[in-house]
């Protein structure tokens, strides 16, 4: 009976810090507290462009080096409380050093940022998982430029490499081309790809290379708007979509009547509007580039809501899928958000995307779909000998593993997929082994994350699960809360060259529903 209380203690504050959060990305208002976890490398590049533009930008500048001051840890890792990295305390220190400095130093600083750039070059070249990425050959300048290279990356991810290229390269060649690119792709909101880092880089770059001001001001004015209260900025601009998505799904879940929930309907309406015209969701509208783990997200929570599939992009997930059955994260794609096109190459083919995308897709049931069978057999095929699934976007096989779990629990045998059905139920077994033998002594999975979706994932299979994996996990989640209704940040969150993130509503909402399903077992007398 305590436990019974406990549960639903950490519930109500859970989904009040949530709901916060929500209203904030309603009002377009989201603060530190419940946004994207602030980055020391993103925060020292932003304070070296906004240095280097100069006049009108040295109140967020100073307030960025204040920030970076605050956080230093005998040097700065790639999180906040991170050990320190020795790439990213060196960028930080040269930042610093200049910090003080006037128009000489400005320019000394634009000369040493070539001294880091090839740090940043290797964003393009080790991404995550799936991706190859261009060669250490191909990706300084001019070759960077050439078509087939390029091609090598998502769209959202050549500003940076060029502008990193730009900064590197001490030779004329390629140079007004690349800065020609930069101002291309340069977005209306004045950003590069809605991305901290590649802004930064890209003001570097271009300032480097002959001034530019209009167009650097514009990217220092959104530099400005990103930056949070406290100084600091993430590595890119939110998840909202994400959040948003989730949080329809989560709470959908257990609510007969949308209408009970105030904000429910309004987020609904926020989705749907979110919406390019070819049916794919970017992370943060209306700016961000069209991304199929967000848009299978967005559906998930839509179709929780409102009882239906959403169409236009169940048609587009399906249109792009890879012929091995897989799904990627990225599209190509013709236009600009929301008038966009999503199109072949798909970058980064993932089990954690394909897991959402199947999701999204496997609506009460519709398992006749051909698409549906080769996407879970391509995720069959993934499954290692102890019978974890790889994760593309979080650190540790747990994440993906835990999904794969939950989505295989929705088969129902079928003679006519008897081959696919053995496979499945193997694949089950061995998942269920996995996740049991990964529980830590003190009840957790790793982080808040891994710890709520294993107990999800679990969920279904109480049959062959003994009852006190779940309580010792459920009293580990609870432990882990603060007194806001969050959980403790795990920055396991996967950004390039894993500068690690941590998205605080998303860890509550895997949270919200490990809880609620526990809660959902006592009503149906699981625990008597």
């Amino acid at each position: 009976m305590e436990l019974k209380n406990e549960v639903q203690e950490g519930l109500v504050r859970a989904r009040h810090f949530v709901v916060e959060g929500v209203e904030q990305i309603l009002s377009e208002n989201l603060d530190e507290t419940h946004g994207v976890s602030s980055s020391p490398g993103a925060t020292a590049l932003a304070a070296l462009a906004l240095l280097a533009i100069g006049r009108g930008f040295e109140t967020a500048q100073q307030r960025g080096i204040q920030w970076l001051r605050q956080n230093r840890q005998g040097g700065w890792g790639k999180f906040p409380g991170d050990k320190p990295d020795e790439e990213i305390t060196q960028i930080v220190g040269t930042v610093l050093q200049g910090s003080q400095g006037g128009w000489m130093t400005r320019i000394r600083l634009l000369a040493q940022a070539r001294q880091f750039s090839h740090m940043i070059l290797s964003l393009g070249q080790r991404v995550v998982p799936g991706l190859e990425g261009p060669t250490p050959e191909e990706i300084l300048l001019p070759t960077i430029l050439e078509a087939r290279v390029l091609a090598k990356l998502p769209l959202y991810g050549r500003p940076v490499v060029v502008a990193a290229s730009l900064l590197a390269s001490n030779s004329q060649e390629g140079i007004q081309k690349g800065v020609q690119y930069l101002l291309e792709t340069q977005m209306s909101d004045g950003s590069w790809a809605e991305d901290i880092i590649a802004t930064s880089l890209a003001i570097l770059a271009i300032m480097n290379k002959g001034g530019y001001t209009e167009q650097t001001q514009r990217a220092g004015r959104w530099l400005v708007k990103k930056q949070y209260l406290s100084g600091g900025w993430p590595a890119f601009d939110q998840l909202q979509i994400w959040a948003i998505g989730w949080a329809a799904s989560v709470f959908g879940e257990t609510t007969p009547k949308p209408a009970d929930i105030p904000w429910l309907n309004r987020a609904v309406d926020w989705l749907r509007r979110g919406q390019n015209v070819d049916g794919s969701y970017g992370s943060t509208p209306p700016y961000t580039h069209p991304d199929l783990d967000d848009t299978a997200v967005a559906l998930i929570g839509l179709q929780q809501v409102l009882g239906e599939q959403n169409q236009l992009g169940v048609d587009l997930l399906k249109r792009l899928q890879n012929a091995d059955g897989s799904w990627g994260t990225f599209p190509s794609f013709q236009g600009i958000p929301p008038h966009v096109s999503s199109e072949f190459p798909v970058y980064i083919p993932s089990v954690d995307v394909s897991i959402h995308v199947l999701e999204a897709l496997w609506w009460r049931s519709r398992t006749h779909d051909e698409r549906i069978w080769r996407g879970i057999n391509w995720i069959l095929a993934q499954q290692d000998d102890q019978g974890a699934f790889p994760a593309s976007w979080y650190e540790g096989s747990v994440y993906s593993t835990a999904q794969a779990l939950e989505l295989l629990s929705k088969w129902r045998f079928s003679w006519e997929r008897w081959n696919t059905a053995r496979h499945i139920l193997g694949a089950r077994k061995k998942g269920q082994e996995f996740l049991i033998n990964a529980q830590n002594s003190d009840g957790s999975w790793g982080s808040v994350v891994e710890t709520s979706l294993s107990l999800s994932g679990l969920w279904r299979y109480t049959k062959v699960v003994p009852r006190g994996i779940l309580d010792k996990g459920i009293r580990n989640l609870l432990a882990a809360q603060t007194s806001s209704g969050s959980f403790e940040p795990s920055y396991r969150g996967v950004y390039a060259k894993g500068w690690n993130y941590e998205e605080p509503l998303t860890t509550t909402l895997t949270a919200i529903r490990a809880l609620q399903r526990y809660q959902r077992l006592y009503k149906a007398s699981f625990f008597r």
